[in-house]
């Protein structure tokens, strides 16, 4: 027998399926002549060449279960020192897991076997508890007392298979679009301590280079708290931290042994460094998210097992977990607007047939009522009345105006979502446009119980369009009068150095903070429709216009205590 084969390391042919060396078959003769020292020793020249063998891991033990001999990766992958070889302190008992088989009073025999039986999986135990998941394989010398063990570390075996059960787990999990992207992210963090990591933390960053917090998961949940309280990371655009400046250009970073200065990038002054410090990582990766090029957030995985170093290959895995987490976001964040949009386009179609058909009514009951007057004059010859023909014919005139106010309102989204708004500029003073249409709605509040008061002192002349702006100040006093609740409305005009500023205060119902921010867009109200009216897209309209103007369009609201709309205008150029 050859001492490739004698020492385990197998030739292509020699292979299992799943690519690991074949038991090697027990040494029963060998070939050849032999050094006195050998005759001696029948197995020294097998030893001393051996030990020269890098790889695999390579020991020779005696019948009490001692080590006599063996090559650094041997000790390597035990973590001890070859001092403690040549002292013969190095027992196979001390190194193999205490549940083993091939452990205790009858490893010999159990090694012995192996040389027919073939290879056992089990686990070393390094001298600081850690363990590593190794194959063994042995076979008798010429020294009936002796064998000759050869080791395989299966870590790389079983990261590679952890990695793939991982991913694959994560793609389930990242496959549920109808989650939200935060709930998905918060699944990957607790998939990540059940796998390979002792704590995750899942940060987006937002739009100013900061990061939020969004997911932390801990393998213990007595130290979820802890976790909670980590310190926030530094923004990325920090000038300051060569880390987060890496991140931001989308660099991976792995410490597989994450020592004090790694922790000082990590945390920005001493109390977050002392909470850093609690959280006893020992190894740590940090992955950027990227999408479209540029960094949405950031994964960071911590590993506080002795003995459980990330590397290379763990990196790699967390950077291709990072791409399918993007992607999954995306994706449900698309499916989340589509749905928004499919439930927007239902409400907004049951409004609007609610809308249209309210001014249809009056206008088909009065049109209805001037069919059956007109019969009734051809039939009797008697002349109809003009004071009801007017009536009639004004109630149809109202209807019909609602009618065209709303197909406009959908032309003029129709138009913006196109882009195709246009501005004639002309020189408009709001002042006087303001009291033009308080004097118009002055019938109007009259009907809802509301006065309208206006206060203009001066002209205000700035270059807009002024059938545009027009359309704003009446969407803004439509809305006080319907919302006013019967109270005062108070409309103002006034300079503010190079803007001209238009308010409309109303003392009604008021809006909840909640809503101050959506009631600016489309089919949106902070109200029940059932209990007012409308399409919801007079103030989405009225944003377009101004900003379109160069202008700005707010609110101030209390419930119960009416609201305030506060329009500006550049009075330049738009």
């Amino acid at each position: 027998m050859s001492l490739g084969r004698a020492a385990g390391l197998a030739s292509s042919e020699e292979m299992d399926e799943d690519g690991s060396a074949a038991a090697p078959e027990p040494v029963t003769a060998r070939a050849g002549p032999r050094t006195a020292g050998e005759a001696a020793d029948p197995d020294a020249g097998l030893v001393r060449r051996l030990m020269g063998v890098p790889a695999p891991a390579l020991a020779i033990m005696d019948a009490t279960g001692r080590v006599v001999d063996a090559n650094d990766s041997f000790l390597r992958l035990g973590d001890v020192g070859r001092e403690a070889l040549e002292a013969g302190r190095l027992r196979w008992d001390a190194l193999a897991a205490p549940e083993s088989p091939a452990a205790g009073a009858h490893a010999l025999d159990m090694l012995r076997r192996l040389g027919t039986a073939g290879p056992l999986e089990t686990e070393y135990v390094r001298p600081d508890g850690s363990r590593v998941p190794v194959r063994v394989s042995a076979l008798g010398l010429e020294q009936p007392e002796r064998l000759l063990v050869l080791v395989q570390d299966l870590t790389p075996r079983r990261r590679a298979e952890e990695a793939l059960r991982f991913l694959s787990d994560a793609s389930r999990e990242l496959a549920e679009v109808r989650a939200e992207p935060e709930a998905i992210l918060a699944g990957v963090a607790h998939l990540a301590v059940s796998a390979m990591a002792t704590w995750c933390l899942v940060d987006v960053l937002e739009e100013d280079g900061s990061f939020r917090r969004v997911a932390q998961a801990h393998r213990e949940p007595g130290r979820e708290a802890l976790l909670r309280e980590a310190p926030r990371y530094p923004p990325i655009t920090d000038a300051q931290s060569p880390l987060f400046q890496a991140l931001a250009r989308g660099e991976s970073r792995v410490y597989p042994d994450f020592l004090p200065e790694h922790r000082v990038l990590m945390a920005r002054g001493a109390g977050a460094l002392a909470q850093l410090e609690q959280l006893g990582a020992r190894s740590v990766m940090l992955v950027p998210m990227r999408s479209r090029g540029r960094a949405v957030g950031l994964l960071t995985f911590a590993s506080c097992d002795v003995g459980r170093r990330y590397g290379s290959e763990d990196l790699e895995m967390v950077e291709e977990l990072a791409r399918r987490v993007v992607a999954a976001v995306e994706n449900a964040r698309l499916y989340h607007q589509g749905q928004d949009a499919v439930r927007l386009r239902d409400e907004f179609l049951g409004i609007a047939s609610h809308e249209l058909k309210t001014p249809l009514t009056p206008l088909r009951l009065r049109l209805q009522m001037l069919q059956r007057q007109t019969e009734g004059a051809l039939r009797t010859g008697e002349p109809l009345s003009p004071e009801r023909l007017s009536e009639g014919l004004d109630v149809a005139l109202r209807q019909v105006r609602k009618l065209a106010d709303l197909v406009d309102n959908l032309l003029d989204v129709s138009r913006i979502t196109a882009g195709r708004m246009k501005l004639e500029l002309e020189d408009v003073d709001l002042a006087a446009l303001a009291s033009e249409l308080v004097s118009r709605f002055t019938p109007s509040a009259v009907q809802f119980g509301c006065t309208l008061e206006l206060h203009a002192p001066v002209p205000v002349v700035g270059r807009w369009d002024r059938l545009r702006v027009e359309q704003v100040v009446t969407n803004l006093l439509t809305n006080a009068l319907k919302y006013g609740a019967g109270r005062p409305v108070v409309v103002r005009v006034e300079a503010a150095g190079e803007r001209a500023r238009l308010t409309v205060q109303d003392h009604g119902i008021g809006i909840a903070e909640e809503d101050l921010g959506r009631i600016f867009e489309r089919f949106e109200r902070a109200v029940s429709d059932r209990h007012y009216g409308g399409l919801g897209l007079g103030l989405y309209i009225t944003r377009q216009i101004v900003e379109a103007l160069g202008g700005t369009v707010r609110v101030s609201s209390r419930p119960g205590m009416g609201s305030t709309f506060t329009l500006e205008l550049p009075r330049g150029a738009g």
